[in-house]
């Protein structure tokens, strides 16, 4: 699923919301909603406005479990696009009307913990050590303090998409594992002079759409550098770190992206690709299936350049968690609808669900041998080539997913900043440091 993590500036209804969190807690819920046919009926909070359109693999998984328990449980969907999502769970945490499950935004995890409002999963893996196995350590990348307050949505996949047919025709050779920056920037010229847009990418309402850029902090030493500088022991402003954002600007100095970057959305920069007018485009398997009906054997994946300047390992792909799926703390107070929820969690993270995410080209949360894509699922085979390669290793998050709301968010407003020419890579990091010094 795409993660956006667009900050959401809410107003001052938000923020009593969130201040009285803490003195709220979990309520207790102990009405048991049932429909017609008596199931217990369990809610669902997505961020996706249309949940059978924009995340058909869990559309999917949540119809065969309603089939399969049909008259015992049933799950309904409390869908919303990401920004009003995030907004609903922060007052119905507030008021004590979460929905039983629901995807939380990574960076805003330490405020529902702090209100107690997330149930520890630890106890429900313990009870299911199949699901432990088959999860095979992604858990890991949502606990704290001993508490395991969710579990991962799916498994994001992230890095370049490219046209294979344009790379053909502009006498390009494709991108590989071993393609350093300084033939990236090469390739990026002769798609220029072919008449495309090397890069797409938009940043207008989608400043979280940086994708791409997620695994350039990690060859750069982000997952071995952020635990000191969150400790206020190292700035973002440091060396490895400059030349990460010193490369995101020569491809800004060599007409890598579109003029108009801060006026275009995500969505207008795939559909750009789509459309044949740019070569590459930053993304992640949530875009898998219309991609190969889009492109069918002409679309290429590639994790993205190598970096000779640095000294952190370079086989470092971006296979990681998804922002997680959480359990209101609530579902305790009874034990109809904590069985229910519970049913439900068995069966998302079950490897009968995991074949239907494959059958929908996205890769699960979890991770059971013997499952691959179809023939015909070019893009998710694509991907998979991408992994084949058994001396990479994954970090346990993304970099955008580390870091608090307001860190994020200077974060990708740095990132585009450099993109746009506005910031240069010094300023960038600096405003980081600024809004990491006010997060303190």
């Amino acid at each position: 699923m795409k993660t956006f993590k667009k900050f959401v500036a809410v107003g001052v209804t938000i923020a009593m919301s969130f201040g009285a969190l803490a003195a709220c807690g979990a309520s207790n819920q102990s009405e048991v909603r049932r429909d017609s046919t008596g199931a217990v009926v369990i809610k669902f909070g997505i961020n996706v406005a249309n949940p059978q359109k924009q995340e058909p693999a869990t559309y999917a998984i949540v119809n065969a479990f309603n089939k399969k328990n049909k008259g015992k449980y049933k799950v309904k969907f409390e869908a919303a696009d990401t920004e009003t999502h995030n907004k609903n769970m922060k007052l119905e945490a507030s008021d004590g009307s979460l929905p039983e499950v629901f995807w939380v935004e990574g960076s805003q995890v330490t405020d529902f913990l702090k209100a107690d409002v997330l149930l520890n999963l630890k106890d429900f893996l313990a009870e299911n050590p199949s699901i432990k196995k088959g999860l095979s350590g992604a858990e890991k990348a949502f606990q704290t303090n001993d508490v395991q307050y969710g579990l991962p949505y799916q498994s994001n996949v992230q890095g370049f998409f490219y046209n294979k047919e344009i790379f053909d025709k502009a006498g390009v050779h494709y991108p590989t594992n071993s393609t350093t920056y300084d033939e990236f920037l090469r390739i990026v010229s002769k798609l220029k002079n072919y008449g495309v847009t090397p890069i797409t990418i938009g940043s207008k309402n989608s400043s979280y759409a940086m994708w791409e850029f997620n695994l350039w902090l990690s060859r750069y030493g982000w997952q071995e550098n952020i635990p000191s500088i969150l400790k206020g022991k190292k700035k973002f402003n440091n060396p490895s770190f400059r030349n990460a954002f010193t490369k995101i600007e020569k491809l800004h100095q060599a007409s890598a992206f579109p003029s108009n970057v801060s006026t275009m959305e995500y969505f207008d920069a795939k559909q750009q690709f789509e459309d044949g007018k740019a070569a590459m485009f930053g993304s992640g398997q949530w875009d898998n299936s219309e991609f190969d009906k889009k492109f069918g054997s002409h679309i290429g994946f590639w994790w993205g350049p190598t970096f000779t300047d640095s000294h952190y390992s370079q086989k470092v792909g971006m296979r990681v968690p998804s922002a997680p799926i959480a359990v209101n703390s609530s579902i305790s107070d009874n034990a109809e609808v904590k069985k229910a929820t519970y049913a439900f969690l068995k069966f998302y993270y079950s490897k009968e669900a995991a074949k239907i995410s494959y059958e929908n080209s996205v890769f699960p949360g979890t991770n059971y041998p013997g499952l691959s894509p179809r023939k015909n699922q070019y893009t998710m085979t694509e991907m998979v080539k991408a992994l084949s390669d058994r001396s990479y290793t994954y970090p346990e998050a993304a970099p955008d997913l580390t870091v608090s709301t307001a860190v994020q968010q200077a974060l990708y407003d740095s990132i585009f900043g450099v993109i746009q020419g506005t910031y240069t890579p010094d300023q960038a990091l600096k405003k980081i440091d600024e809004a990491q010094k006010n997060n303190n």
